[in-house]
């Protein structure tokens, strides 16, 4: 049987109504407060501000830098990751996995059979991990309504299992994630459908600073709120792409400026907002290797990183990574659109400086396009046999045979443990 909007609407409002601010209680590990119209998070009866990166990898330096907690999605290898993240000082938001509507699998929302059998596997979940001392919240699924599925009813379910997790850990807040934008407060004040979930995680990219109005306009959430994921834009955001579709990648150097802007803009907020979860502190693939990376493959910092490690510590005397100011290839084709033709050999060149006066040094690489944006495929190879003089700043290389898409990436080191980045996408043609 399917509820009407304007019944869900009431249904919410009284529940919401009946809800009154929460009090400091002494006895909760973790909890959200307000005072004096303000929200605050505490822990130990003291303020937390959060300030994490998403991910699970370099938590020694996540809190040498100034840092003090980091972001799961899932409970895989959940006891290790709190063990550790306990070692160094940090807290962990634990990602409690929740089947998106859209694919299909993990459970459907609409059999409530289902959704009761995923509330008991997740309630043994929180059961296990709950007295963690390294525990500071539970995050419920990440974008569970993505490209799919009513709303109401994954809301609906969403605060079902918040409200398990209350009734078996009472000592820690809960917090689910949406994507900033897709319409969220005009789906019938939706937020009212979660009256149990304590924190709304926004997970802002190219639109975080629309946040503010997400959270205080007539029909936002009006609630305590973080960033669970922040950072420059991403790539499903980018209208610039090439001819044949490949997402242009910003330089790390421009994707610091961003994240240096951004910065400013989120701590203003002194109201509702608890805290941010910079994306992604460790290395992974999302079109790139690079793209969201605030490490290289190696352990390399990027300017990124080092703008938050600068923000936690309130310290901007550190050793900056190298600016890149351009790169791109020599051919007599247009340079917005690389078409290079196959076995040919072509020049590229990067120009970059360093802050602090550091020697250079340079490498290059020649990758496929990624299978998707989440599968790498062919990537995964480096075609380092077609660079030569692949460590300086000018290189000579050839094209691949294959007809299809690629990608050049140049990295310049400092020597100080810092890397600058950028690629270049082309394409290949028949001769």
């Amino acid at each position: 049987m399917r509820i009407s909007s304007a019944i869900l609407f009431v249904l919410a409002i009284n529940l919401y109504c009946c809800q009154s601010p929460k009090q400091p209680n002494q006895n909760r590990t973790v909890e959200v407060v307000y005072k004096d119209g303000k929200a605050q998070l505490l822990r130990h009866g003291k303020p937390y501000h959060i300030r994490g990166g998403g991910g699970h990898e370099q938590m020694e330096k996540l809190a040498l830098y100034g840092g003090n907690s980091i972001r799961t999605w899932t409970t895989e290898d959940a006891g290790r990751i709190l063990d550790e993240a306990e070692a160094n000082g940090l807290t962990v938001t634990l990602g409690l996995e929740v089947g998106r509507q859209w694919w299909g699998e993990d459970f459907n929302y609409w059999n409530l059979g289902e959704v009761d059998q995923k509330i008991d596997e997740l309630k043994k979940v929180v059961e296990k991990y709950k007295d963690h001392p390294a525990l500071l919240m539970w995050g419920i699924g990440n974008e569970v309504y993505l490209f799919g599925g009513n709303r109401h009813i994954i809301y609906h379910t969403i605060n079902k299992i918040a409200k398990m997790i209350h009734e078996t850990d009472p000592n820690h807040p809960v917090m689910t994630s949406i994507p900033v934008g897709f319409e969220f407060d005009r789906y019938t004040l939706s937020f009212l459908l979660m009256p149990d979930v304590d924190i709304l995680g926004f997970n802002a990219f190219a639109r975080l600073p629309d946040v503010y109005s997400q959270v205080y306009g007539p029909t936002g959430w009006g609630k305590p709120y973080i960033l669970s994921e922040w950072g420059p834009s991403g790539h499903w955001e980018l209208k610039d792409n090439t001819e044949w579709g490949a997402p242009k990648e910003l330089s790390s150097s421009e994707k610091a400026k961003i994240v240096d802007g951004y910065w400013e803009t989120i701590e203003k907020d002194s109201a509702l907002y608890l805290g941010n979860y910079a994306f992604y502190w460790g290395h992974k693939f999302e079109v790139t290797h690079t793209w969201f990376s605030l490490f290289s493959q190696e352990g390399y910092e990027t300017e990124s990183l080092n703008v938050l490690r600068s923000k936690w510590s309130g310290n901007d005397s550190i050793n900056w990574a190298p600016r890149i100011d351009s790169v791109g290839i020599e051919s007599t084709m247009r340079r917005y659109n690389y078409y290079l033709l196959g076995d040919s050999v072509y020049q590229a060149s990067v120009h970059a400086h360093d802050p602090d006066n550091d020697s250079l040094s340079y490498r290059w690489e020649l990758r496929h396009e990624g299978l998707d944006f989440y599968q790498s495929g062919k990537f995964d190879y480096n075609m380092e046999h077609l660079v030569s003089e692949g460590n300086s700043e000018t290189i000579r290389f050839q094209a691949p045979k294959e007809i299809g898409g690629y990608r050049l990436f140049t990295f310049v080191y400092d020597g100080q443990g810092n890397v600058a980045t950028h690629n270049i996408p082309f394409y290949v043609t028949s001769k």
